[in-house]
């Protein structure tokens, strides 16, 4: 029996391997495939985080902007094994996406995508940095991402968060971008919420809503709501 649940996990593993290597670009603009939207977005801060006032303003942008369902929660898993060698620098996103997206894989969480607010800084290589890093496509049996508060704010001295609703904002932005590609659905490159800022700046000059004709679509879809 045990040995049947060891080959059991090491074939979920090879699945999920398989789907990121068949799945790990986006597609590219124009995309003729229908978007297929999750039955849900569950929003889960990781336990290491300590100031969560952003959450309920965040929860409350994504409602008026995103149609599937919310949910919120709180995840804990131990990030150590995903930090990186030296004592500075962001964790590689790709394994702690993999063991996430085995976590999934085991429960049975297909529909619905999952998007995971940590505090460490994250980077998917050759990027020096991320704000966000995602995996999932329809076509693919989970959909995430994690999104990365490191650049996103900077706490006071005692760890509280000095602006808590430019926090909900920013988060906002990448959750609603990439809720709508891993449904499947790239958009206009660089068109309002499907532009990839390379800075905090950029991700502030960043309109908070999609652009026609991706929100017409988003619409139609399931996705997004007027």
């Amino acid at each position: 029996m045990a040995g049947w649940m060891v080959r059991r996990g090491r074939w979920r593993r090879i699945m999920l391997g398989a789907a990121i290597l068949a799945a790990w670009h986006w597609p590219a603009s124009g995309q003729t495939a229908a978007p297929t939207p999750p039955a849900a977005v569950r929003v889960e801060v990781h336990a290491g985080v300590r100031d969560t006032r952003f959450m309920p303003l965040l929860m409350q942008r994504l409602a008026r902007v995103l149609a599937p369902a919310l949910q919120e929660g709180r995840f804990a898993l131990d990030l150590q094994p995903y930090a990186p060698s030296l004592p500075w620098g962001p964790m590689d996103a790709q394994p702690l996406l993999m063991r996430l997206g085995e976590d999934l894989l085991a429960r049975g969480a297909q529909s619905v995508t999952h998007v995971y607010i940590v505090e460490d800084a994250i980077r998917l290589p050759p990027a020096r940095f991320n704000f966000a890093a995602s995996f999932g496509s329809p076509q693919t049996p989970v959909r995430l991402t994690v999104v990365s508060l490191a650049r996103l704010r900077a706490l006071d001295a005692d760890g509280s968060d000095p602006a808590p609703a430019r926090t909900a904002l920013r988060v906002f932005k990448l959750v609603a971008k990439n809720v709508a590609r891993l449904s499947g659905y790239a958009g206009e490159a660089g068109r309002c919420l499907f532009a990839f800022p390379a800075s905090v700046g950029e991700l502030d000059a960043t309109p908070e809503s999609f652009c026609e004709p991706d929100l017409g679509a988003l619409v139609q879809a399931g996705i997004a709501r007027r």
